[in-house]
Protein backbone atom coordinates (compact mmCIF):
# COMPACT_ATOMS: atom_id res chain seq x y z
CA UNK A 1 0.00 0.00 0.00
CA UNK A 2 1.53 3.56 -0.92
CA UNK A 3 0.79 6.48 1.16
CA UNK A 4 -0.38 9.44 -1.43
CA UNK A 5 1.30 12.64 -0.12
CA UNK A 6 -0.84 15.95 -0.47
CA UNK A 7 0.23 18.86 -1.32
CA UNK A 8 -0.89 22.42 -1.12
CA UNK A 9 0.19 25.17 -2.66
CA UNK A 10 -1.14 28.65 -4.55
CA UNK A 11 0.85 31.42 -7.29
CA UNK A 12 0.12 34.91 -6.97
CA UNK A 13 0.75 36.86 -10.02
CA UNK A 14 1.63 40.80 -9.73
CA UNK A 15 0.80 43.83 -11.91
CA UNK A 16 4.36 44.39 -13.13
CA UNK A 17 7.42 44.30 -11.21
CA UNK A 18 7.11 44.26 -7.53
CA UNK A 19 9.90 44.45 -5.06
CA UNK A 20 8.29 42.96 -2.04
CA UNK A 21 5.83 39.88 -2.04
CA UNK A 22 2.81 40.29 0.29
CA UNK A 23 -0.55 38.03 0.12
CA UNK A 24 -3.51 38.54 1.95
CA UNK A 25 -4.10 35.63 4.95
CA UNK A 26 -6.55 35.19 6.73
CA UNK A 27 -5.69 34.65 10.77
CA UNK A 28 -7.49 33.37 13.56
CA UNK A 29 -6.08 34.02 17.42
CA UNK A 30 -5.40 30.70 19.21
CA UNK A 31 -4.19 32.44 22.84
CA UNK A 32 -6.20 35.62 23.77
CA UNK A 33 -7.84 36.88 26.28
CA UNK A 34 -10.65 37.75 24.37
CA UNK A 35 -13.10 34.32 24.31
CA UNK A 36 -15.13 36.28 21.81
CA UNK A 37 -12.33 36.20 19.21
CA UNK A 38 -11.54 32.43 19.92
CA UNK A 39 -12.98 30.93 16.47
CA UNK A 40 -12.68 34.62 14.37
CA UNK A 41 -10.44 35.37 11.68
CA UNK A 42 -9.48 38.08 10.10
CA UNK A 43 -7.80 39.13 6.98
CA UNK A 44 -4.15 40.80 7.30
CA UNK A 45 -1.59 41.36 4.70
CA UNK A 46 1.36 39.26 5.26
CA UNK A 47 4.74 39.98 4.09
CA UNK A 48 6.85 37.17 2.79
CA UNK A 49 11.05 37.62 3.97
CA UNK A 50 13.78 35.51 3.41
CA UNK A 51 15.68 37.56 5.57
CA UNK A 52 13.89 36.92 8.64
CA UNK A 53 14.61 33.49 10.43
CA UNK A 54 10.72 33.89 12.04
CA UNK A 55 6.91 34.64 11.33
CA UNK A 56 6.44 37.70 13.65
CA UNK A 57 3.13 39.88 13.82
CA UNK A 58 2.95 43.35 14.58
CA UNK A 59 2.06 44.63 18.09
CA UNK A 60 -0.92 46.32 17.17
CA UNK A 61 -2.06 43.16 15.71
CA UNK A 62 -1.40 41.54 19.01
CA UNK A 63 -3.42 44.38 20.37
CA UNK A 64 -6.44 43.96 18.40
CA UNK A 65 -7.04 40.28 18.72
CA UNK A 66 -6.30 40.83 22.66
CA UNK A 67 -3.15 38.17 22.18
CA UNK A 68 -1.40 37.18 25.27
CA UNK A 69 2.10 35.23 25.36
CA UNK A 70 2.01 31.64 25.00
CA UNK A 71 3.69 29.26 27.36
CA UNK A 72 4.39 26.94 24.21
CA UNK A 73 6.45 29.78 22.63
CA UNK A 74 9.51 30.49 24.68
CA UNK A 75 10.61 34.26 24.04
CA UNK A 76 13.83 35.05 22.01
CA UNK A 77 15.84 37.45 20.56
CA UNK A 78 15.55 38.80 17.23
CA UNK A 79 18.37 40.73 15.50
CA UNK A 80 17.76 43.53 12.48
CA UNK A 81 18.55 47.21 12.91
CA UNK A 82 19.34 46.35 17.02
CA UNK A 83 18.70 43.20 19.11
CA UNK A 84 14.66 42.91 20.39
CA UNK A 85 13.76 40.78 23.16
CA UNK A 86 10.23 39.42 21.18
CA UNK A 87 7.42 37.21 23.46
CA UNK A 88 5.57 34.93 21.61
CA UNK A 89 2.22 33.34 20.91
CA UNK A 90 0.41 31.64 18.90
CA UNK A 91 -1.78 31.54 15.63
CA UNK A 92 -3.61 29.89 12.95
CA UNK A 93 -3.65 31.36 9.15
CA UNK A 94 -4.93 30.55 5.85
CA UNK A 95 -2.39 31.07 2.90
CA UNK A 96 -5.18 30.27 1.02
CA UNK A 97 -8.90 28.65 1.66
CA UNK A 98 -7.59 25.20 1.78
CA UNK A 99 -3.98 25.52 2.78
CA UNK A 100 -3.96 26.20 7.20
CA UNK A 101 -0.27 27.09 9.26
CA UNK A 102 -1.95 25.77 12.17
CA UNK A 103 -1.03 26.78 15.72
CA UNK A 104 1.96 28.52 14.26
CA UNK A 105 4.21 30.27 16.97
CA UNK A 106 4.50 34.25 15.85
CA UNK A 107 6.98 36.52 18.10
CA UNK A 108 5.52 40.24 18.50
CA UNK A 109 7.91 42.73 16.69
CA UNK A 110 7.47 45.84 15.08
CA UNK A 111 8.80 45.72 11.05
CA UNK A 112 8.67 48.21 8.22
CA UNK A 113 5.76 48.64 6.09
CA UNK A 114 2.06 48.33 5.85
CA UNK A 115 1.73 44.53 6.53
CA UNK A 116 0.71 43.01 9.68
CA UNK A 117 1.72 39.93 9.29
CA UNK A 118 5.74 39.04 8.33
CA UNK A 119 6.28 35.15 7.44
CA UNK A 120 9.70 34.35 8.07
CA UNK A 121 11.54 31.33 6.89
CA UNK A 122 10.44 29.06 9.51
CA UNK A 123 7.54 28.91 7.22
CA UNK A 124 9.40 29.19 4.00
CA UNK A 125 11.47 26.36 4.72
CA UNK A 126 8.71 23.89 4.86
CA UNK A 127 7.84 24.16 1.33
CA UNK A 128 9.13 25.28 -2.26
CA UNK A 129 9.04 29.14 -2.80
CA UNK A 130 9.96 30.68 -6.05
CA UNK A 131 9.87 34.08 -7.44
CA UNK A 132 9.82 34.81 -11.43
CA UNK A 133 9.37 37.66 -13.34
CA UNK A 134 8.92 36.98 -16.53
CA UNK A 135 7.27 39.08 -19.47
CA UNK A 136 7.94 42.13 -16.87
CA UNK A 137 5.57 40.98 -14.02
CA UNK A 138 6.07 38.72 -11.17
CA UNK A 139 4.66 36.24 -9.79
CA UNK A 140 5.73 34.02 -6.61
CA UNK A 141 4.21 30.50 -5.90
CA UNK A 142 4.66 28.55 -2.63
CA UNK A 143 4.37 24.62 -2.39
CA UNK A 144 4.14 22.50 1.34
CA UNK A 145 5.45 19.69 1.69
CA UNK A 146 8.28 20.23 -0.54
CA UNK A 147 8.71 18.93 -4.29
CA UNK A 148 11.45 16.27 -4.72
CA UNK A 149 13.17 17.60 -7.67
CA UNK A 150 14.42 21.42 -6.98
CA UNK A 151 14.16 23.84 -9.85
CA UNK A 152 17.27 24.48 -11.08
CA UNK A 153 17.53 27.68 -13.10
CA UNK A 154 20.83 27.02 -14.23
CA UNK A 155 20.21 23.59 -16.11
CA UNK A 156 17.24 25.86 -17.74
CA UNK A 157 19.79 28.02 -18.90
CA UNK A 158 21.60 26.23 -20.35
CA UNK A 159 19.00 24.48 -21.81
CA UNK A 160 17.73 27.98 -23.37
CA UNK A 161 20.78 28.67 -24.25
CA UNK A 162 21.60 25.38 -26.42
CA UNK A 163 18.60 25.95 -27.88
CA UNK A 164 19.39 29.68 -29.38
CA UNK A 165 22.60 28.20 -30.45
CA UNK A 166 21.15 25.43 -32.89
Amino acid sequence: MSSRIEHRAFTVAYEGITNEISTPVRLEPVFTYDKSLVGTQIEVDALWDTGAAMTCIKPSLRDRLKLRQSELVEPITLSGSGDVEAEGTLVSFWLVPNFVVELCPVYIADFPGDEELLIGMDIITLGDFAVCNANGMTSFSFAVPPFPDRINFADKADVANRQSTE
